[in-house]
């Protein structure tokens, strides 16, 4: 499977409850000589633009109403541990945990 075909599928939490669907794929840089890049979680909620386009996060800057705009739609962005997903479907991924136990993605340090 390609990363990219996780991107814009439904989350369901245990219950089956939406979490929203995956808007970027988190990974971390493992050893230093012969790099590789693991995947570890997920940004999942109702926008994740804002923080693709570094508006969030970053040090990007733009017509004053653009961070602000974006920073709103994704104030509730989810972090899905890579450890945390039960099973992918061809339309969604399942979640082995209730939507309560995920952490605010902006709450994650990179």
């Amino acid at each position: 499977m390609k990363g990219a075909e996780l991107i814009g599928r439904r989350v369901l939490d245990r219950d089956g409850t939406s979490v929203g669907h995956v808007h970027d794929l988190v990974f971390t840089q493992r050893g230093q000589d012969a790099p590789r890049f693991e995947l570890v979680g997920l940004e999942c909620g109702k926008a994740g633009l804002g923080d693709r386009l570094g508006y969030l996060r970053g040090s990007m800057a733009g017509p004053w109403p653009l961070p602000a705009l974006f920073r709103w739609l994704g104030r509730h962005s989810l972090f899905v541990e890579w450890s945390q997903v039960r099973a992918l479907h061809a339309d969604r991924v399942e979640l082995a945990v209730a939507r309560v136990q995920l952490c605010p993605f902006r709450e994650v340090s990179r």
